[in-house]
């Protein structure tokens, strides 16, 4: 559904300078109420001042109109016609054929300024679909649009050429059922001075009629591994990083979720990556791959995965790293003995022929290099899943050798291969084996050029 804007490799590296490998991300919707109501407000509104001067009109002359008054005054007859429409709103006047006249609220805020006057408006509050509390006036602003509407639906086209509907509205736990009186409490149970902060007027004086839209927003949920153990937390997929905020990118991935995770952090301590296979017709000759999801589903059956993230049997995952992007990674000729799968640990270990039999030598030995692959799910939120990484290793010591090779010639690319030899002699006999398992063809023809071309030059 979304796209987030989140710097995957900052993220990690971030991490490992922590002593911790990231593992892989969740993705939660989380459920969030939006409020429709109608509020009674005294926060001073910058055309009071208009509206003061506009009373003050009409008390001299009741039937003084619009027109007039704007003439006067040099504004706008649709303006003063606005204004007076407020006023008549909010029961500071009444008319009566083609006369205006104060009401006796309206003498007590303009005349005898014994009360205070108070705007009566429609105003949308947002609040946690959990625990029904306001939420950080962030959901005001740049969250509002990452909010998804149970109303919100789209047209697609899938891969048979069918249009169809997509609802991405899908909350992973249950919306509280709102109660109004328990919604204005925990509204009102914010201090005058902080209400700011949550998007709430300062000056708020009631809360009339109530109505409600359910919504929820995408929340990530990363695991890493440190020394000791599994970390699973919530981060936020749409955070902005700005050097002014003197946070680093961990804290400020951390900073605007950390507001719901006491709801969820009993829960995500005990979500875990699953394979599933998916159901094949008798009748059908469509080849089908096992796919990436997660136990959330059934999440309150698991009581003791806090240091699990794994769930997989070794045949779902053969196939599944077997399967050509985008079902899997394209490891072909992969095998049991090729995998550590522990429930907190997955390690692939790379050989000569999974190099060989790769449809992408260059990524690849890239990954290798790297020591780690990731996909991204961004068409698949609604398995829970947003981002899975495995890790590469190597036992074998033609590989190790190709990675050293691979490493020091790509400082000679603007060099010949002679400069490379006199350096690096014991590569001298296996340059172009090299060249043609790394995939690096542009050097191999740079080779072959100049070893079996005449130079005219």
């Amino acid at each position: 559904m979304s796209n987030f804007s989140i710097d995957i490799e900052k993220f990690y590296e971030e991490l490992s300078g922590m002593g911790r490998q990231l593992k892989g991300i969740f993705c939660l919707q989380y459920p969030i109420f939006c409020i429709h109501s109608e509020i009674s407000d005294s926060t001073p509104d910058p055309l009071d001042n208009l509206d003061k001067v506009i009373v003050d009109f009409i008390k001299v002359k009741p039937d003084f109109n619009s027109f007039q008054i704007g003439s006067i005054i040099g504004t706008s007859k649709s303006l003063i016609e606005l204004r007076i429409e407020k006023l008549i709103s909010d029961d500071l006047l009444t008319k009566q054929g083609n006369n205006h006249q104060l009401t006796e609220y309206g003498i007590s805020v303009f005349e005898t300024k014994t009360q205070v006057r108070l705007h009566k408006q429609s105003y949308d509050f947002f609040i946690d679909g959990i625990t029904l509390k306001p939420l950080p006036r962030i959901f005001y602003n740049y969250y509002k649009s990452k909010l998804i509407s149970e109303n919100y639906s789209y047209l697609y086209t899938n891969q048979r050429g069918e249009t169809k509907i997509a609802r991405p509205f899908a909350p992973d736990i249950v919306h509280t059922p709102p109660e109004k009186s328990l919604i204005a409490d925990q509204i009102f149970a914010v201090e005058r001075e902080e209400r700011e902060a949550f998007g709430i007027p300062i000056g708020l004086q009631g809360i009339d009629e109530i109505s409600f839209t359910k919504m929820s927003f995408q929340v990530l949920v990363s695991v890493s591994k440190s020394n000791k153990e599994l970390i699973k937390e919530l981060i936020d997929g749409y955070a902005i990083f700005s050097l002014r905020d003197e946070l680093s990118y961990y804290q400020t991935l951390r900073e605007n979720v950390i507001f719901f995770e006491q709801q969820l952090n009993d829960r995500i301590q005990n979500i875990e990556f699953k394979l599933m296979v998916p159901f094949q017709k008798k009748d059908s000759n469509e080849k089908t791959f096992p796919y990436l999801t997660t136990n959330w589903p059934e999440i309150d059956r698991y009581k003791d995965s806090t240091n699990k993230c794994y769930n997989f049997s070794s045949e779902d995952l053969i196939n599944f790293l077997k399967a050509d992007m985008p079902f899997g990674f394209g490891i072909k000729e992969i095998e049991a003995t090729n995998i550590i799968n522990d429930e907190d640990n997955l390690m692939i270990n790379i050989r000569v022929n999974h190099l060989l039999k790769s449809i992408n030598r260059q990524k690849l030995l890239s990954d290798l290099i790297r020591k780690r692959d990731y996909k991204i799910f961004n068409n698949s939120l609604e398995r829970n899943v947003f981002l899975f990484f495995i890790n590469y290793s190597t036992d074998d010591p033609v590989v190790k050798d190709l990675i050293e090779f691979i490493e020091l010639i790509r400082e000679y690319q603007r060099f010949p291969f002679s400069r490379f030899i006199e350096s690096h002699p014991k590569f001298a006999n296996n340059i172009r084996r090299f060249l043609l398992l790394a995939g690096e063809f542009d050097l191999l023809e740079k080779y072959d050029i100049e070893n079996h071309m005449i130079d005219l030059m």
